[in-house]
């Protein structure tokens, strides 16, 4: 594998601006989570339920990003892009942060959803403002300092693997509302990069299906009409 900057063919170079979308999910969705488990009224059980799925779609998809870059990136930067790898040093530095404040939120999610009382909520929604600050400060260092290094030393394929084992770990009844959330706040150029990469059927379905699907279940989260991701 060559490792030196512009070594790559067209077909082989990543396209940094995959992650920036994906980010866009965590940037909107924590932020949004905290204000809404804010404002749940305590003791209703069912509307804790739903926030509290919702919870567990968005943190487990943010903890498995992180533990993908942290097997499949971290270590092929470390070799390649030195010695700028305290960039990635940095980056690791900040997923320990971030996976305390992870588990906090995960911790607290757990709790509420069983309890549905007011001082939980108002824990889980500090603990999730707090991962949000850790989140929101890395994501803008990764995004303006290792984009740059990724897209000069990691290969698309290779990008194509941390995301492959993302959406592994996304249940399958979840899989076309995570791609709305990664589609409701995207150009018309990425929303097609991203359906692009989706076999013809999944495509069909998601047209046919996940738009309305995403749709009633963001309005339901956010009790309020939802963007319709466009096709």
């Amino acid at each position: 594998m060559p490792t030196t900057t512009g070594s790559f063919t067209a077909d082989e170079r990543l396209d940094p601006q995959e992650m920036v979308v994906l980010h866009r999910v965590f940037r909107r969705e924590i932020p949004l989570l905290a204000n809404l488990v804010e404002a749940a009224p305590p003791g209703d059980p069912r509307r804790t339920a739903v926030l509290a799925d919702h919870l567990d779609l968005v943190l487990g998809a943010l903890g498995e990003h992180h533990e993908g870059e942290d097997d499949l990136l971290w270590p092929k930067l470390r070799e390649r892009a030195a010695p700028d790898d305290s960039v990635v040093s940095r980056m690791a530095d900040q997923h320990e942060a971030i996976a305390g404040a992870l588990a906090a939120a995960i911790e607290l999610s757990h709790r509420w959803r069983t309890q549905a009382d007011r001082d939980t909520a108002l824990l889980l929604a500090e603990s999730l403002r707090t991962l949000d600050r850790h989140a929101t400060a890395h994501m803008d260092d990764e995004e303006a300092h290792l984009l740059p290094l990724m897209a000069d030393h990691i290969t698309s394929r290779e990008w194509t693997e941390v995301g492959e084992r993302g959406r592994r770990s996304v249940p399958k009844t979840k899989i076309l509302i995570f791609l709305g959330a990664i589609l409701e706040d995207a150009t018309a150029q990425e929303r097609q990069l991203f359906l692009s990469q989706m076999p013809a059927p999944a495509r069909l379905l998601w047209r046919t299906l996940g738009t309305r699907l995403y749709k009633r279940t963001t309005a339901r989260v956010r009790r309020s009409g939802a963007a319709l991701p466009r096709t």
